[in-house]
Formats: C-alpha cells, structure tokens, sequence
C-alpha cells in the first residue's frame, strides 16, 4: 500500500490498475494515497524536500523511458505483427523486444524506484539504448526491407506501414541524433555542458 507505479509491464501503470486486473481489494486505494503512505515512512528520517526530489526524479525517469522507449516499441511490435512468423518468441525480435522492456527496462524503472544508479542507468537506460538502436531498430529495417520484396501484397503494405511508423519514431526530437537530425542550437548546448563537465572534474586529483 506504498507503492505508486507497478513497474512489471511494458509501460508502468498504477496500483490500482493492477490491483482491479487481478480482482484484489487494493483496487479502491488510488495510487496518490499511496505515495502519502510511503512518502510518511520517509520523512521519519529525510525532510519533504529530499522526498519530492526523489519522485521528482523517478517520474521522470520513468515518463522517458516510457515516451522514449517503451510507447514507440510496443507501437512499432504491432506493425511487424504481419511480418512476423506467428508463433510467439519465433522470431529474432520477439526476443529483442523482451529484453528490451522485460530486463533492460525494468531494471531502469526498479533502479529509480530504489535509487539505485548504476541500475538506474548502466544496466538500465544504458543498455535499453544500445538494445533499442543497435538492435531493434537494425531489426526492424531489415524486417521491412523483406516485407517489401514479398510476393504476399498485405506483407508489402504492411512493410510500408512499418517503415512510415519507424521514420516517424526516428525523426522525433527523442531519436533525431540517430539520424544526424539533431536541431544544432540543441548540439551546441550538449557540447558547452560536456566542456563544462570535463573542467569541473578532469583536473581534480584522485581521491
């Protein structure tokens, strides 16, 4: 009753979801009384500050991954449906998908929710990228480049409609690096802040 996210699915829901999915009784207590629970254990020891940076911090994380990631995903899974062998876990994405949301992206979402950061990140939204672009996506494009030499003219179409949901996803401002699209106004910012990180840290002496 202190939990405000469910972070097993695809795409984090709230308790109460759940809880009516599975016919349990906390499908009455909505998801803010239940951070108020939690955010009441830890005030005994943190001030309210420290507490609402905290779900500052795991909000956000979660809503990135979840419009960055997860969203397109599960978006881009149901296009390739009719290019897929039918069977599930048949195909090579079946399993890079899972991964992707299943391991990756769950421990991500755990990570922030336990304020862990190298789950958070290094085995979390580190390795849900490198599976997303240097996987998925190679996938998909490969996926669609054989749906679109079909003889079959529902796989063809279906390839068409899978590559126009793909550059869409790819060309939004989460992607646009990927295609060398990045707004340059954008780029120069990231290169000031990684100048300014290096020389506030490079020249400091090792502990």
């Amino acid at each position: 009753m202190r939990i405000s996210w469910n972070n097993r699915p695809a795409v984090s829901i709230r308790p109460e979801v759940a809880d009516a999915k599975m016919g349990l009784a906390g499908k009455d207590v909505p998801w803010q009384k239940r951070r108020d629970n939690m955010k009441n254990v830890c005030l005994n020891c943190h001030n309210n500050q420290w507490v609402d940076n905290f779900y500052e911090q795991y909000d956000s994380l979660l809503d990135l991954y979840h419009k960055k990631f997860a969203q397109p995903g599960m978006a881009l899974m149901d296009l390739a449906k009719p290019l897929l062998r039918p069977a599930e876990f048949s195909n090579r994405l079946d399993f890079t998908w899972y991964e992707l949301w299943h391991h990756e992206g769950r421990r991500a979402r755990m990570g922030a929710s336990m304020m862990g950061p190298d789950y958070t990140h290094w085995h979390g939204t580190y390795e849900v990228a490198k599976r997303f672009y240097a996987e998925f996506v190679p996938e998909l494009e490969e996926l669609i480049e054989k749906g679109r030499h079909s003889r079959d003219p529902e796989k063809t179409r279906a390839a068409e409609a899978l590559d126009t949901k793909l550059r869409e996803v790819l060309e939004s401002p989460d992607h646009q690096w990927f295609e060398n699209k990045m707004d340059p106004a954008e780029v120069e910012r990231r290169k000031m802040a990684a100048e300014e990180f290096n020389a506030r840290y490079q020249d400091r002496p090792a502990p």
